[in-house]
């Protein structure tokens, strides 16, 4: 049987590099290891409009610590234009942002302007010296670029960005975060219906991953059934996990981790704690910091929680590991993101996974390795996460069970599995594409 034939691949990726996280390790694993896989072309910013040549230093970097990079890939930066570079400057100068998205009409012009000059460098490399070209990172619909323009098969994704929130929660949080979350359903509403560079994309993709299923939804009202479910990041195969045992002779050890902002709703899971029977046979772990840390520690104490609870800040990335690895079971309240790297990280550990059931969560977590929550309503999903913690407690050999399926799950959610499944997506549609003409 003839090996699959080496397609020639154009990756579009404004994030890269092998030293940061988020969507810069989207934008650095993928083309990474399809170059296994696929003879691979990456266009890549060189560096944040804040720190332009960031990402081109930390591949010089990574090159003389582990040598070259595999032979079937091709590293193209792609500088900040001067338009990305001034946009970046009034961000600091006007909202005092150093960092990050920033004011977002400002972030997006400068991001458009990188995008229209990766185009021309496109064309410059030639579209016909290509099989395919797959829109990778940014990983917001908002953001397609501009090569879908080219006359090649065009894939775009993993794409978030739109899911809602149901109103009872962000009003549950504060009426400020309720009119943010409109504001937000509104203009993600009118862009998916208003955006040209959103429609174009949509309608020229022949296929597109998306996070949700709220985004899929939109690609095939727009486009037809051209979208298809997967998160956006993995789990790490390095990682030694080990099965989890609970004998309900000591506290169970409960982990949260993550930003203190409203969307991460910590709240909830305080809540369920203080309407345990018997509260004292639970030890929770929180992680991280931010603007809701003080009112957080206050409800703590208002609920009688005090003494059962260790604040430990933002720790280093070895002591984090090591403090959380210890964790019985991973409990995140999150209303809305992508697909966490803390859930993602709790299965490959072992420790089972308590969430809400929707967006990246939803498709990471099942019944094998972790508890649902529906999500309707915040009082409903304080009592879910309250049974699903009584459950543990009265029932020993669950968390073995389930710490089984945790590491079983995460077999399946490496890097390796999701660019292979890639790589084969890219083979099969190349080959239809070729067939029909």
């Amino acid at each position: 049987m003839m090996p699959p034939e080496r397609l020639r691949v154009l990756i579009s990726a404004h994030e890269f590099s092998p030293y940061q996280g988020s969507e810069c390790t989207i934008g650095w694993q993928v083309p990474l290891l399809m170059a296994n896989f696929h003879d691979v072309t990456v266009l890549c910013a060189s560096g944040p409009p804040q720190n332009p040549d960031k990402y081109r230093n930390d591949l010089s970097r990574y090159l003389e610590e582990n040598g070259p990079i595999p032979p079937g890939l091709e590293v193209v930066f792609v500088g900040q234009p001067a338009t990305t570079l001034w946009c970046a400057r009034l961000n600091k100068l006007f909202f005092n942002i150093s960092d990050g998205v920033g004011y977002r009409p400002l972030f997006y012009l400068g991001y458009n302007a990188w995008q229209r000059a990766t185009l021309k460098k496109a064309l410059e490399l030639g579209a016909s010296n290509f099989d395919l070209v797959h829109q990778l990172v940014p990983l917001s619909f908002r953001c397609p670029g501009y090569l879908w323009k080219l006359n090649v098969p065009f894939f775009w994704g993993p794409i978030g960005g739109m899911y809602k929130v149901p109103g009872t929660f962000p009003k549950w949080i504060s009426m400020r975060f309720y009119l943010s979350e409109v504001f937000r359903s509104v203009c993600n509403k009118l862009q998916s219906r208003l955006s040209m560079s959103v429609r174009g994309a949509a309608q020229k993709a022949i296929l597109i991953w998306t996070v949700t299923d709220d985004e899929r939804r939109m690609v095939n009202r727009i486009a037809g059934n051209k979208g298809v479910l997967m998160i956006e990041t993995a789990s790490r195969p390095e990682v030694s996990g080990y099965v989890r045992q609970y004998d309900g002779q000591r506290p169970l050890r409960i982990c949260w981790s993550g930003h203190h902002i409203a969307l991460k709703a910590l709240p909830l899971l305080l809540y369920a704690l203080a309407l345990l029977p018997e509260p004292q046979m639970v030890v929770l772990d929180i992680f991280g910091n931010g603007s809701e840390t003080q009112g957080w520690r206050k409800l703590a104490v208002e609920l009688g929680l005090k003494k059962f609870i260790n604040w430990h800040g933002w720790l280093k990335h070895d002591e984090a590991i090591r403090k959380m690895s210890q964790a019985d079971v991973l409990v995140h309240t999150s209303i809305r993101e992508g697909t966490p790297n803390v859930v993602l990280e709790a299965l490959s550990w072992g420790i089972p996974v308590i969430c809400h059931d929707i967006c990246g969560m939803a498709i990471a977590v099942d019944d094998t390795c972790g508890i649902k929550i529906p999500f309707v309503n915040p009082d409903r999903s304080i009592e879910e996460i309250r049974r699903a913690i009584k459950s543990i407690l009265d029932n020993q050999e669950l968390i073995e069970k389930l710490s089984e399926g945790a590491l079983h799950r995460s077999a399946m959610l490496t890097w390796d599995a999701k660019v292979r499944q890639m790589a084969e997506t890219y083979s099969r549609y190349v080959k239809i594409v070729r067939d029909k003409n």
